[in-house]
């Protein structure tokens, strides 16, 4: 496991630790501010598969299967898995003896997890697509459930939404890597984007 630093709740992240420097032959993959707005129409198809799941569940049932009594406790939940533990699921993912800064910047609506540790392009998109699974999870159960449980229904399918759109930044991380990163490439943050680089021993 890394070790895993909290944070709290910072005005900026980023801020309370050094970024080492990279390669003088690293590429950028990604800037480190206004990337958010841009990956945006990645989440799209995800939130339109959770959208058309409702649809098709109410079709087949000739029934509603969302409660509105429930629906703030679910974006509730919704928020605390797009913010936190979306972040962790990153963090977890990073090898023994990696260092992952997480915490919270409410001011922004946003949540990180931060370190300079380089991964490999496999680990890298296993660490990018881990926090989807805070939404396939809640979305097969939504589908797997009788119509009848609409409490659970609606607690599921918010989160779920939360879960697979939350990631969109990450799809986008793992396109750009594909498109641009050089064969055998490392992946690494810094403070001004994301970086692919090769070394003597990978390329």
């Amino acid at each position: 496991m890394p070790t895993i630093i909290w944070e709290g709740n910072k005005k900026e992240f980023g801020t309370s630790h050094e970024c080492p420097p990279l390669p003088e032959n690293a590429v950028k993959l990604r800037e480190a501010d206004g990337f958010i707005a841009k990956a945006l129409p990645y989440g799209i198809a995800p939130v339109m598969i959770c959208i058309l799941a409702v649809f098709l569940k109410a079709y087949l049932n000739k029934a509603v299967p969302i409660d509105p009594i429930f629906m703030i406790p679910a974006f509730i939940i919704g928020f605390v898995v797009a913010l936190p533990l979306h972040e962790l699921m990153h963090a977890i993912c990073y090898p023994k003896g990696a260092t992952v800064w997480v915490g919270l910047c409410l001011r922004k609506f946003a949540a990180y997890a931060i370190s300079y540790c380089p991964l490999t392009k496999t680990r890298f998109t296993v660490m990018s697509l881990a926090p989807s699974l805070l939404g396939i999870i809640p979305l097969a159960v939504f589908i797997a459930a009788p119509v009848t449980m609409k409490p659970l229904l609606t607690m599921c399918i918010v989160p779920a939404i939360f879960g697979l759109f939350s990631p969109a930044p990450d799809y986008m991380d793992i396109v750009s890597m594909l498109r641009h990163a050089p064969k055998g490439a490392l992946i690494r943050d810094s403070a001004d984007g994301l970086y692919a680089y090769c070394t003597e021993d990978n390329g």
